[in-house]
């Protein structure tokens, strides 16, 4: 089994198949986002047609995706309908995690409570900028800045984004904006328990495997237990495989295009894309050395036939946008011929020609 390839197909990046941003987050459950233009990429290199950052950026401000922290402490996209149910069935496990935390930023509970309230009565009728909504907590006796330099208003923006009282909004400016969830998307799909949890194994599932359980509890956040539970749940629709006595679970009947047939093979992936962030075990994509010196896979990857070839950045100028590339490792004459095919639409997607340096 060619776990990568199978990777890249399950993940739409060698197929990309959304018409819509919201049919690719609703496809993986949720993308992650803390990095919104490196989300927007994530999303527009899944879809199965050209599109640019502003078409994909425009899913939030049409309110057909949602921005929040539904798990791992971390800004994810998620299909709008499914925000609410989403960020309450992952809170519970981060609350738990981050308790210390707000001890030592002298966040009590009655503190937060009193923080929600002024942040519902600030957001209340329209959206407002972090600096705005600092500003009313500050104005409450709230401070937003502890003694230490403790991020007190981070903390209680991201509580209560997880509990489902505000997301993220479109940017004003450069300043990302915040409404109440309740107001910007009202109503929404209604799940919770173990249904929502074997919802959430489905959705990892499909759009991530081959991929183990353990892979899946570390992508929520969930505990192996629930893990498990959530798998057994949706068993029978998954395909199940065992490399080196590790069960890997794929959608049945997904075969990954020979080598040799496939008109994709390389791909400027965003950092924290899904392709290598989502997974425990990270050994598909590259060698343990290598990952290391690329900060383990999580930044701008470069991807050949599925392995980690470079590493890169990006210079944006009047009209162009500059790829230098960090190779992980000597390319080959036929993997550098390859490098514009996955710079090219990447330039397309900001709406920038395309310079390449770095490649050798």
């Amino acid at each position: 089994m060619d776990i990568a390839a199978l990777r890249l197909r399950n993940q739409r990046i060698t197929r990309p198949e959304g018409r819509t941003p919201a049919d690719v987050v609703r496809w993986f459950g949720a993308v992650q986002s803390q990095d919104l233009p490196a989300s927007l990429w994530a999303v527009g290199l899944r879809m199965g047609k050209a599109v640019t950052e502003a078409d994909v950026e425009r899913a939030i401000a049409d309110r057909s995706v949602i921005r929040s922290w539904p798990m791992r402490g971390t800004i994810h996209l998620m299909p709008a309908e499914d925000a609410r149910w989403m960020v309450r069935l992952l809170a519970p496990r981060l609350d738990q995690k981050v308790a210390g935390n707000y001890r030592r930023a002298g966040l009590s509970p009655e503190i937060v409570a009193r923080a929600g309230h002024v942040i519902a009565r600030t957001l209340t009728g329209n959206q407002g900028t972090r600096a705005e909504v600092y500003a009313a907590l500050n104005a409450a006796g709230i401070a937003t800045t502890g003694s230490a330099g403790e991020q007190r208003g981070m903390h209680l923006l991201v509580h209560w984004a997880r509990h489902g009282l505000i997301c993220v909004t479109p940017r004003r400016g450069r300043q990302q904006t915040y409404a109440l969830l309740d107001e910007w998307m009202p109503g929404g799909t209604d799940l919770a328990g173990d249904e929502a949890l074997a919802e959430m194994a489905r959705r990892y599932f499909r759009s991530h495997g081959p991929a183990t359980i353990k892979d899946f509890a570390w992508w929520t956040g969930v505990t192996m237990t629930e893990a498990r539970r959530g798998a057994e749940a949706v068993k029978g629709e998954f395909d199940r495989a065992s490399i080196d006595g590790v069960e890997y679970w794929l959608r049945p009947g997904v075969r990954a295009a020979p080598r040799s047939s496939r008109t994709s093979r390389s791909f400027l992936l965003p950092p924290f894309d899904e392709y290598t962030v989502a997974y425990t075990d990270r050994g598909a994509v590259a060698d343990r050395d290598q990952l290391e010196a690329a900060g383990h896979g999580i930044g701008p990857n470069l991807i050949i036939d599925g392995r980690l070839a470079a590493v890169w950045k990006r210079s944006l100028g009047r009209g162009h946008v500059s790829i230098k590339l960090s190779p992980v490792r000597p390319l080959t004459g036929e993997e550098r011929e390859l490098v514009p095919a996955a710079v090219e639409p990447y330039a397309r997607f900001l709406g920038l020609s395309p310079t390449i340096a770095g490649v050798g």
